[in-house]
């Protein structure tokens, strides 16, 4: 298999040519490990040409972010690190629209102590941004970590959850929220800044999507507002190793990544469905579970908390896996096809997507048992058509545009706003 060579460059010795110096980046990330993942080459690509970047975080995250060389500002979250579901649509917004205000008071503290030239936010975590690009006068920049979003493809590429009733406005929960809410941010001196932004306008100069645009849902209807980065990959990414057994039999890497994944009876589903076969199976089961969770495992299954699904991949003949689009760019980046199982409705809509580009199969929950799942694993593996198509995904994948370009149109962003600061000021003085 050709080996691993992420999207962007690695190497910080290679020189680059500097943006503005001493400009300050103010980002606010969403705590889920997904998420962060993908914006930490950014990161790192923008402090590496000299700019300052103060990464408002959740504290569970705030170890990840310092390694990029950010100067980090935690705060305390209570939106769930492993989501099961929620008990309606009501709750799970109540939950989002909370942890969208939760860095409010760090991230003003912080953009005092430094004003910034832009705010970076994730497209859950708007609110806060908002406030701070508005009392600052400096442009947004909005991430997607998964498919990005237009008036053709709705959030997350995906429609409302049928399973659960429309939100009511008139909900008490959703009543009581807006009350929270409003006293504090009446009580940080901001409720100015949310009346001028409920009054219309939006801030946001670029977005960026995670996704390589070969993968994004209806591509071609996104214009120049979006760019599609793809994964950026970092060095720290292919860290770590991890060696087949002998005799080179076929790999199959399984995870249902970070989000939900206690799963022990999937788990020992998939190790029934490939016991006695050709196959060598990894699984990686997340923080949730421990190995021991799932008792004794046939001799051709290996089972950890993690390991670095790259140096799994690059040996992987396929992949099983939930669906997040962070795990999907990864496969597609080393050219092995998937088979879904999404856990979650956003990824109903991906594993929509992965089956009409032909580079997977797609198995609803509720259908999967032992002899389906080898029965899809065994048809993609064998399938010349499928792997020519992933094959092709993946020179998209692996030549997407990365974290440089990133920085790139960061800057751009920045030196626009700062031209258009100073013509009014050198205007005025040519009049004088």
């Amino acid at each position: 298999m050709t080996p691993a060579r992420p999207n962007g460059p690695l190497d910080s010795t290679v020189p680059t040519q500097p943006g503005p110096p001493g400009r300050h980046v103010l980002w606010l990330g969403f705590p889920s490990y997904g998420h962060l993942k993908a914006t930490l080459g950014m990161v790192e690509e923008l402090v590496r040409r000299g700019h300052r970047v103060t990464y408002v975080v959740s504290e569970r995250y705030a170890a990840a972010v310092e390694a990029t060389g950010a100067r980090v500002v935690s705060y305390a979250s209570d939106f769930p690190q492993t989501i099961t579901s929620f008990e309606t649509a009501t709750t799970m917004l109540v939950a989002f629209l909370r942890e969208s205000y939760a860095p409010l008071e760090v991230a003003l503290a912080a953009a005092a102590d430094d004003p910034p030239h832009l705010v970076v936010h994730d497209a859950l975590a708007s609110d806060t941004a908002a406030a701070v690009s508005r009392r600052y006068g400096v442009p947004m920049v909005r991430t997607y970590a998964g498919f990005g979003t237009n008036e053709q493809v709705p959030q997350n590429g995906t429609e409302a959850d049928p399973a659960h009733a429309p939100v009511d406005p008139g909900d008490p929960l959703l009543l009581d929220l807006a009350a929270e809410l409003t006293a504090r941010v009446e009580a940080a001196g901001v409720a100015g800044l949310f009346a001028d932004r409920m009054a219309g306008g939006d801030d946001t100069a670029v977005n960026i999507s995670f996704v390589a645009k070969e993968f994004q849902i209806k591509g071609e209807t996104f214009g120049d507002d979006y760019l599609f980065a793809g994964p950026c990959l970092r060095a720290a990414d292919f860290a770590g190793e991890w060696s087949p057994p002998p005799g080179a039999p076929p790999v199959l890497l399984v995870s249902l990544g970070t989000s939900v994944n206690c799963r022990p009876d999937f788990f020992r589903r998939c190790a029934e469905a490939f016991a006695g076969t050709p196959w060598h199976l990894v699984m990686t089961l997340g923080s949730g579970m421990d190995p021991s969770d799932l008792g004794p495992l046939p001799p051709n299954v290996e089972a950890w908390s993690w390991l670095p699904h790259l140096a799994v991949l690059e040996h992987a003949t396929a992949f099983v896996c939930q669906g997040g689009t962070g795990s999907l760019m990864e496969a597609f980046h080393q050219g092995v096809p998937v088979v879904v199982v999404p856990q979650q409705q956003d990824q109903v809509a991906i594993a929509r997507q992965v089956v009409d580009l032909g580079v997977g199969r797609s198995i609803s929950p509720g259908d999967l048992d032992a002899g389906t799942l080898l029965s899809a694993v065994e048809a993609i593996a064998g399938d010349d058509e499928v792997r020519g198509r992933v094959a092709e995904l993946s020179r998209g994948v692996r030549t997407a545009p990365g974290a440089a370009a990133v920085a790139d149109r960061l800057e751009a962003v920045m030196a626009a706003r700062a031209t258009a600061a100073a013509t009014p000021a050198a205007t005025a003085a040519a009049t004088l």
